[in-house]
């Protein structure tokens, strides 16, 4: 079977974006992945820094301190015993793994029909900005353009995102939205609560000729494991929706076919970010699962090939 992985972003240990694509390409190969839809992240350390205080992440912190005692994940007991420290490393994390538009745009010319680049929005740009520069100038190459609510402090039902969505609308492109957690002080419901499936409803709702994907079925999270799950299989019902599978429990994976059905179900790894998994593992998650032959081909190729096929993206 040739897959297609809906959910994939360059290495960021490679910084030339053609030399990244590379090295993806490869794992690509290994794991019998036809096609990736790549992903730019492009938050903003302004948008940042206006949100981020320590009184806020104190809160934060005070919320679900016993489930941080026992994460024992090392960003977050750095924030309990030095906030301010904490702070400086999230925003060296954004740094570290920005991803511009324009750089998944160049890796997927290095390799045209392996990878469909999708745009980011940018919060220090704004919607204007990231029109201009992110969608405008890559109109007939991107597949479309994602948000993330937890980096960019705002939820995708957010009025102020209308006039952008009404741009992917004239592009015949899609919306992919960061659901659940995020690692680090995203791991805390607080700082994650406008990455929710319901808001992206919300969206679709006004937005019915837009195809709006959810990104983690709304379930990762390191703390609370299927945070949203349940959110997102009532947001599936909508026509316009589907979920993508990356960073997800193969067990809600699973769950979610059982309670609505494959066909909305599109197969990402996330890679490189399902730390010590190659692409190839996590295609052998999917085909290791407990349903149907049928719905396993539907996630790992059918679904994504009849969407890209209806953007005229192949």
């Amino acid at each position: 079977m040739k897959i297609i992985d809906f959910h994939v972003h360059l290495p960021y240990r490679y910084r030339d974006p053609v030399e990244a694509a590379g090295r993806l390409i490869v794992e690509m190969d290994r794991a019998g992945v036809e096609r990736a839809v790549l992903i730019a992240v492009e938050a903003g350390v302004k948008t940042f820094r206006r949100n981020v205080g320590a009184r806020e992440v104190k809160r934060a912190l005070g919320e679900v301190l016993d489930f941080v005692s026992l994460s024992r994940i090392p960003m977050l007991n750095k924030l309990v015993y030095d906030v301010e420290a904490g702070i400086r490393d999230h925003v060296a994390l954004i740094e570290e793994h920005r991803r511009a538009t324009w750089e998944v745009v160049e890796a997927s010319r290095a390799y045209p029909g392996r990878l469909i680049p999708v745009a980011s929005y940018c919060p220090d740009k704004g919607v204007d900005g990231t029109i201009r520069d992110n969608i405008e100038p890559f109109k007939d190459e991107i597949l479309g353009v994602k948000i993330y609510p937890t980096l960019h402090f705002t939820s995708p039902s957010s009025s102020k995102l209308d006039k952008l969505y009404r741009k992917i609308a004239e592009i015949n492109g899609v919306v992919i939205v960061h659901t659940g957690c995020d690692p680090g002080l995203w791991e805390l419901p607080r700082m994650c609560r406008l990455a929710r499936p319901k808001y992206v409803a919300e969206a679709a709702r006004r937005h019915r000729d837009v195809v709006f994907i959810i990104a983690h079925l709304g379930s990762y999270s390191a703390l609370m494991p299927g945070i949203y799950f349940h959110e997102a299989l009532e947001a599936l019902g909508l026509e316009n929706v589907y979920a993508d599978t990356s960073a997800v429990d193969p067990f809600f994976v699973e769950r979610a076919v059982e309670e609505v059905g494959s066909s909305k179900l599109l197969f990402g790894s996330d890679y490189p970010y399902m730390v010590g998994l190659t692409i190839r593992d996590v295609v052998r998650e999917i085909l290791e699962l407990g349903i149907p032959e049928r719905d396993k081909e539907a996630i790992l190729r059918l679904n994504a090939l009849r969407l890209l096929r209806e953007r005229g993206r192949l």
